[in-house]
């Protein structure tokens, strides 16, 4: 099981020049001088770009890069006009740099989700193997409430602990869904929904002290813990509305078996609905 515990050492942005993916270089500018990491921008051309063509591409990037970290100020990036499509490059690139946090807009030049990231974020989370920060606002300010979805499993335990360790300024909300089982199939055949309130009830508070204990365990200790009935399928991306987070932190289960099948369908519905940001963890035997 993978542990993330310490801040990043390589930070890797992919950009398409474009002002929304913009806001991902300033982030990611922006946290790799709080981690004191290092800086790495890549640009993604068309396969057999021309020569002069990819030195012209050179200056654009070095320009954008310019313009989108003036507020924060790091060491010096290393900038990478590659020629080849995009998911592909970028995943060469995770590689060549040894990054351990990829960076990505939500929606490239042309307003649709998925570009500049070349297929689908979830895609580049499950080959990368590392963290992946989807950023969907303006970075105008650090995170200041940052929700921890947690399930009960590792993977989601690491995703906190890495959650608390990049953002320790941010007031951390950790939270748990719990669904009833066969909440559905208990409506059906009669219970009231007085009674499936009581079934809710009990089971929140069943988890709610192994939850506990986690946030005990966290450092800074959140400053508040959330048990709620539902599916986190259905309730993650909602609770970050009504909480006001500015960034939600989910991990993602192994590679095989059921298990990745529900863990990553949580995540993969968080990336496509969340209000805001999103961190997303790979589990044990993902990617690299």
């Amino acid at each position: 099981m993978p542990v993330y515990s310490v801040p990043p050492r390589r930070v890797l942005v992919a950009t398409d020049l474009s002002a929304e993916a913009g806001k991902a270089v300033e982030r990611a500018a922006s946290l790799a001088a709080d981690c004191g990491a290092d800086l790495h921008v890549v640009y993604a051309v068309p396969p057999q770009t021309a020569p002069e063509l990819l030195e012209f591409a050179g200056s654009e990037l070095r320009s954008h890069l310019q313009r989108y970290t003036r507020a924060a100020p790091g060491g010096t990036a290393v900038t990478e006009v590659r020629s080849g499509h995009t998911a592909p490059v970028i995943l060469d690139e995770v590689a060549e740099a040894d990054a351990d946090l990829l960076v990505v807009g939500a929606r490239g030049a042309d307003g649709r989700a998925g570009v500049p990231v070349g297929g689908t974020p979830w895609n580049l989370v499950r080959a990368s193997g590392i963290p992946m920060l989807l950023v969907r606002e303006p970075p105008a300010t650090a995170y200041r409430t940052v929700l921890l979805a947690v399930d009960g499993t590792e993977p989601s335990r690491a995703a906190a602990r890495l959650g608390t360790v990049l953002f320790p300024g941010a007031g951390h909300l950790l939270a748990r869904s719990c669904p009833v089982p066969g909440e559905s199939l208990l409506a059906h055949q009669g219970v009231d929904e007085e009674g499936l309130r009581q079934l809710r009830n009990a089971v929140t508070e069943q988890v709610r002290p192994e939850v506990e204990r986690l946030a005990d365990g966290l450092d800074p200790r959140p400053v508040r813990v959330l048990v709620v009935p539902g599916r986190p399928q259905d309730t993650v991306a909602e609770l970050a509305g009504t909480e006001e987070a500015q960034l939600v932190v989910v991990g993602t289960g192994t590679q095989s078996g059921l298990g990745h099948a529900l863990l990553g369908s949580v995540a993969r519905h968080v990336m496509a609905w969340a209000p805001c940001d999103v961190l997303v963890v790979p589990g044990a035997g993902t990617g690299r």
